[in-house]
C-alpha cells in the first residue's frame, strides 16, 4: 500500500518537473505568440500579397505592351522561280528578321477599369479577411489557454482530494488499531482512496494534452516546457454598455460585415466586366519597327538590309460568341444576388451572436458567484466533519460525504471560472469591442 502511494505521488509530481528552461505563458503572451507564429494567421496575411498581385495584373491591361522579336533562318535549299527553262534563285543562304512592337490599349469597353476596381476591392477584402482571422486567432489562443488552465485546476482539485483521503485513511487506520472502528470502515477508506487514482491519472494526461494543444496553436514546439500564469482579477465583472450599443458597434465594426459588402461590390463590377465582352468595341494602337536582312556569308551591307516602320489602329467589335458572354453575365448577376443575401444573413448572424454572447456572460457571472459561495460552505463542512470524526462523535460516512461535496464544489468553481473567462472572450470576439 505504501509502495503504491509512493509511486503514484511520483507520477503527480513528475507533471511539474522540468528538464530545462520553461517559458511563462500569460493570456496576453498567448495572444501575442499566436499572432506572430500561428500558421493559419500567417497564411491569411499572405492573401494580402496575392491581392496586390491581382492589382498589378489588372493595371497591366491599361498599360502598353512592348515586345522584341527576332528570327534567323538558314536556307538549306535556296528557293527559286522558273522562267521557261531558266531557274532563278530568289533567296540567300541566311535570313535575319528583327521587330520591335508597341501596343497601347485605347478603349476596352470599360473592362480594364472594372478589373482594376475589382482588384482593389479584393485587396480591401483581403485586409478584412485578415482582421477576421486575427479575431478568431485571439479567441482561439484565449480558449486554449483557459482550457489548459481548467485542466490544471481540475488536477489540483483531485490532488487535494487525494491528500484528504490519504489523511482520512491514516486516521481510520489509527482508530482501527485502537478498536474504535470496524474493518468495513477501514476497507471503505482504502477503496475510496484507490478509486480516485484512475481519475488522477486521467487528469494528469489531460493537462499534458491541453498544454500540447496550446503550444501547437501558438506555434511553439511541442517539446517546449511552459508554465501557465493567470491573474485572478480577470474574473471581476466588467462594466458593459447596453446590449443595443454592443449590437450596433458589432454591425459597424465586424470584419465579416465589411467583407460581405465588398464581396457584393466585387460581383457588381464583375457583371460590368463580362458585359464588356459583347458589342463593346476594343480599340488598340500599334506601331512596329522592323529590320530584315539576308546574305550568304553573314556580311551585311547596305543593300542586304531593309528597314520598315508602321503604325496601326486596331478595332474589334465582338458580335457573336455563341452565347458565352450571356452565360457569364447571368452567372455574375447570380453571384451578386447571392452576395446580397449573404450580407443580409451576416447582419442577422452577428446580431444573434452578440446577444447570445452577452447572455452567456451574464449567466456565467451568476454561476461564478454561486460557486464561490458554495465553495466556502463546502470547506466549512469538511472542517466540521473532520473535527467530529477525530473527536469520536462523527462517522466516516460524514467525512466521505463532505469530501465528495467539497471536490464537486471545487470542480464546479473551476468550471465556472473557465466559463466566465471564455464567455468574456466570446463577447469581445462577437462585438469587436475591446474591454
Amino acid at each position: 500500500m505504501v509502495k503504491r502511494t509512493f509511486i503514484f505521488l511520483i507520477l503527480c509530481i513528475g507533471l511539474y518537473a522540468t528538464g530545462g528552461a520553461e517559458t511563462i505563458i500569460t493570456v496576453e503572451k498567448a495572444r501575442d505568440l499566436a499572432l506572430e507564429y500561428n500558421r493559419h494567421y500567417r497564411t491569411a496575411e499572405k492573401e494580402i500579397d496575392r491581392s496586390r498581385g491581382e492589382i498589378i495584373s489588372a493595371r497591366a491591361g491599361a498599360l502598353p505592351q512592348i515586345s522584341l522579336d527576332g528570327r534567323y533562318t538558314r536556307n538549306i535549299e535556296t528557293p527559286a522561280i522558273f522562267f521557261g527553262d531558266q531557274k532563278i534563285p530568289i533567296g540567300l543562304d541566311n535570313d535575319f528578321n528583327f521587330s520591335l512592337s508597341f501596343t497601347q490599349p485605347l478603349y476596352a469597353g470599360g473592362k480594364v477599369g472594372a478589373a482594376l476596381k475589382v482588384a482593389k476591392i479584393f485587396e480591401e477584402y483581403s485586409h478584412e479577411k485578415v482582421a477576421e482571422v486575427r479575431s478568431r486567432i485571439i479567441f482561439g489562443a484565449e480558449s486554449y489557454f483557459y482550457g489548459a488552465m481548467l485542466a490544471e485546476e481540475n488536477l489540483k482539485v483531485l490532488q487535494s482530494a487525494y491528500e484528504q483521503l490519504s489523511y482520512n485513511l491514516q486516521v481510520v487506520e489509527k482508530y482501527f488499531d485502537q478498536g474504535m472502528v470496524s474493518e468495513y470502515e477501514l476497507l471503505r477508506a482504502r477503496v475510496e482512496k484507490m478509486n480516485l487514482e484512475p481519475q488522477l491519472i486521467a487528469a494528469e494526461s489531460n493537462v499534458i494534452l491541453s498544454r500540447k494543444r496550446l503550444k501547437s496553436f501558438l506555434g511553439l514546439a511541442l517539446e517546449d516546457d511552459i508554465r501557465l500564469v493567470t491573474d485572478n482579477t480577470d474574473t471581476v465583472m466588467i462594466s458593459l454598455p447596453p446590449l443595443d450599443t454592443l449590437v450596433t458597434f458589432a454591425l459597424q465594426n465586424r470584419p465579416e460585415i465589411r467583407q460581405a459588402r465588398l464581396q457584393k461590390r466585387g460581383y457588381d463590377k464583375a457583371v460590368r466586366i463580362y458585359q464588356g465582352n459583347w458589342l463593346w468595341p476594343n480599340l488598340n494602337f500599334n506601331t512596329t519597327y522592323q529590320v530584315s536582312a539576308a546574305s550568304d556569308d553573314f556580311k551585311l551591307g547596305g543593300r542586304e538590309v531593309s528597314k520598315s516602320w508602321a503604325a496601326s489602329l486596331l478595332l474589334n467589335i465582338p458580335l457573336f460568341d455563341g452565347g458565352r458572354t450571356i452565360g457569364e453575365v447571368r452567372k455574375a448577376k447570380t453571384d451578386y444576388y447571392q452576395a446580397s443575401l449573404a450580407e443580409e444573413q451576416a447582419f442577422d448572424d452577428i446580431r444573434l451572436e452578440v446577444e447570445q454572447a452577452h447572455d452567456n456572460l451574464k449567466m456565467a457571472r451568476r454561476s461564478l458567484d454561486v460557486q464561490k459561495e458554495t465553495i466556502s460552505q463546502a470547506e466549512e463542512g469538511m472542517r466540521i466533519a473532520n473535527l467530529r470524526f477525530e473527536s469520536g462523535i462523527g462517522t466516516q460516512l460524514e467525512v466521505l460525504s463532505a469530501q465528495t461535496a467539497l471536490t464537486n464544489a471545487r470542480t464546479n468553481l473551476a468550471g465556472a471560472v473557465y466559463s466566465f473567462r471564455l464567455a468574456k472572450s466570446a463577447l469581445k470576439k462577437a462585438t469587436n469591442y475591446d474591454f
